[in-house]
C-alpha cells in the first residue's frame, strides 16, 4: 500500500483536468493508494480569497474535491512537524535558499516533514521553485538522515496522471 500527500497545487490541477471526475473517482477507488490529509493543506486551499463568484466557486470546488480524496485518512500536526519543518529551512538558507520562512516554502517543508514523521512513501508535487528545489531537496534528505527519518519520494503531477490515466 502506497501512503502519500498531495502538494496543495495539486488538488488545483487536478480540478482544471478535462477528466477532473473519473481521475479523483479512481483516486478515491485505488485501495491501494491512499492519500492522507494535513490540516496546513485544507487551510491553504480554505485561505483561497473569497472577491468573486469564480473565487468562491473554485475555493468550495477544491474543498470538495480535498475532502473527498483524503477521506478520513488525516495526519496531526504537531510541534515536533514544525520544529522538522524549521531545521529543514534552516539547512536550506546554509545552501543558499532564498525564500522566506513566510513564505509558502513554511507550508511546503511543513508538508515534507510530516510525510516524514509520518512514514508516508510519496509526496507529489508541481513545485519545483520551492518544495521540489534543488537546495530544498538536499535540506530533507540531510537533516531526516541525522533525524533517522525515511525522506518520502518526491514525485510530479504527470507522475500522478500517468498513474491513473492508465486506468481509465
Amino acid at each position: 500500500m502506497l501512503k502519500v500527500i498531495f502538494d496543495t497545487n495539486i488538488y488545483g490541477l487536478l480540478l482544471k483536468e478535462k477528466d477532473a471526475d473519473e481521475l479523483g473517482r479512481k483516486i478515491i477507488e485505488d485501495k491501494e493508494f491512499i492519500v492522507y490529509g494535513y490540516n496546513p493543506i485544507r487551510k491553504e486551499i480554505r485561505d483561497i480569497p473569497k472577491v468573486t463568484k469564480l473565487s468562491k466557486k473554485t475555493r468550495i470546488l477544491l474543498l470538495s474535491l480535498y475532502d473527498r480524496i483524503t477521506g478520513n485518512h488525516f495526519l496531526e500536526h504537531s510541534l515536533k512537524i514544525t520544529n522538522l519543518a524549521r531545521k529543514y529551512y534552516n539547512y536550506y538558507r546554509n545552501l543558499g535558499g532564498i525564500y522566506g520562512w513566510d513564505t509558502s516554502i513554511r507550508i511546503d517543508f511543513m508538508i515534507v516533514a510530516c510525510a516524514s514523521f509520518y512514514g508516508l512513501d510519496i509526496i507529489y508535487s508541481a513545485d519545483n521553485k520551492t518544495l521540489l528545489g534543488k537546495h530544498a531537496l538536499k535540506s530533507y534528505k540531510h537533516i531526516n538522515l541525522k533525524e533517522n527519518l525515511r525522506t518520502p519520494n518526491f514525485l510530479e503531477y504527470s507522475d500522478l496522471l500517468k498513474k491513473f490515466r492508465n486506468l481509465i
